[in-house]
């Protein structure tokens, strides 16, 4: 790999200022005046994305990204947005970032209540859960109520920091950076709760509904340039987590050559930058994840000079068998146990390993579910390659969510 980076000092300065202005509208939440806020930092194109942390949140053109932000500055907490120490890359015209978030609730009333939403989930004749099996509802309850519980302990309820991870891009229009797409996420501890069941009749009703958006967008936007798009994100599917090719050629085959390229996992580890790290990182998400399907062809590919954003969507397939699960969870247990740390720290991670172990057991031997692609491609000697890729669960609610606060950027940003 060359020892060059796409980072350019001033334009990094630049969309800092962006984020905080975007931070700072989080913090006044004034609705009467998000359309200046949205016409002074959002590009006014009908290809703008925006995806919450919810499994409907695909918002696509300016007023949908505006009706997200209207409802998280109404109902959302406190959101802050770690802008200082974001990663931030640029090549041409185009600049993306990725960064951590925080968001926290002050009163305890609307913790209480979203509480009992949760737990209307699984009784309620219209609950999310209330096609499952009973035994998957009762080891989801389980790890839901532990979660809550720990979470409220010594706060009752307030000012809980939950961890959010916030990844977009922009595009210099007449001098001006201009926000075209973000990306917020909740990292996970490990597989997230909602799987394609037969069970449940719902299961798939908000993927193949963004399916058939992202194909409608994409037949519209898309021109023949994306076709070589198409055949990177066809490598990546066929190469990504085939255990048989050798990690450091998948990596080769598939990222541009820079030091600082990345891969963004689901779940709560940080980022991994550079060849070598990402070669760990191929190699977890390799024993994690069995199979990916990607929607390819519906992929939305936004091109600008040699850069291009690719968002799509897609299921991962995991098959173990209960004894092989049993033995992994109650090594980790064991080793929770033995690891230094408070004794009350690590009974809780123990209690919260055993119910992670008994709501994957209440799954079967094969489990699927959903997740959300997103990426960018650089052309490097005419080719496309990745520079980036980024792999997110949807989530029902933050509480999801692990609250190990492990940071996903854990490097010396000024080394960038």
């Amino acid at each position: 790999m060359t020892s060059q980076s796409l980072i350019n000092n001033e334009t990094i300065m630049q969309v800092k200022s962006v984020l905080q202005k975007f931070q700072k509208g989080y913090i006044d939440k004034d609705i009467d005046n998000i359309d200046s806020y949205m016409n002074d930092l959002f590009i006014k194109d009908d290809k703008i994305i925006t995806i919450g942390t919810s499994r409907s949140e695909w918002c696509i053109g300016l007023e949908e990204c505006k009706g997200l932000i209207e409802s998280d500055w109404k109902y959302w907490g406190n959101l802050v947005i770690n802008y200082e120490n974001a990663k931030i890359n640029s090549e041409g015209n185009t600049a993306w970032f990725l960064t951590d978030c925080t968001i926290s609730w002050d009163s305890e009333d609307d913790f209480d209540e979203w509480c009992e939403d949760l737990v209307a989930d699984y009784f309620e004749e219209k609950g999310r859960y209330i096609n499952y099996n009973q035994f998957s509802k009762m080891a989801m309850l389980n790890l839901k109520l532990a979660l809550i519980i720990k979470s409220s302990q010594g706060n009752k309820g307030k000012n809980i920091p939950f961890p959010i991870r916030l990844s977009g891009t922009l595009i210099k229009t007449n001098d001006k950076w201009l926000i075209n797409k973000l990306h917020f996420s909740v990292p996970m501890s490990r597989y997230p709760e909602w799987r394609v069941d037969n069970d449940n009749i719902d299961s798939l009703k908000y993927y193949n509904q963004i399916v058939q958006r992202m194909s409608k967008l994409s037949k519209e936007h898309n021109n023949q340039s994306c076709e070589c798009i198409r055949e990177l994100l066809n490598t990546l599917k066929e190469n990504y987590l085939n255990k048989k090719l050798d990690i450091l050629d998948t990596v080769k085959n598939l990222f541009a050559a820079y030091e600082d390229i990345y891969i963004v996992d689901p779940n709560e580890i940080p980022v991994a930058i550079g060849i070598e790290d990402i070669q760990k990182m191929i190699q977890i998400q390799r024993e994690k994840w069995d199979d990916m399907e990607l929607n390819i062809k519906e992929a939305i590919t936004n091109i600008e000079g040699d850069t291009a954003n690719i968002i799509t969507n897609g299921m991962f397939k995991k098959c173990s068998t209960s004894d092989q699960l049993l033995q992994k969870e109650w090594n980790n247990i064991k080793k929770t146990l033995q690891k230094e740390g408070k004794g009350e720290d690590k009974l809780f991670q123990a209690q919260k390993q055993i119910a992670y172990a008994l709501k994957e057991l209440s799954f079967g031997k094969e489990s699927m579910w959903e997740f959300r692609f997103d990426a960018m491609a650089v052309k490097e000697n005419d080719t496309w390659k990745f520079h980036n890729i980024q792999f997110t669960y949807p989530s029902l609610y933050v509480l999801e969510g692990n609250y190990d606060m492990i940071p996903l950027l854990n490097h010396n940003v000024d080394e960038q």
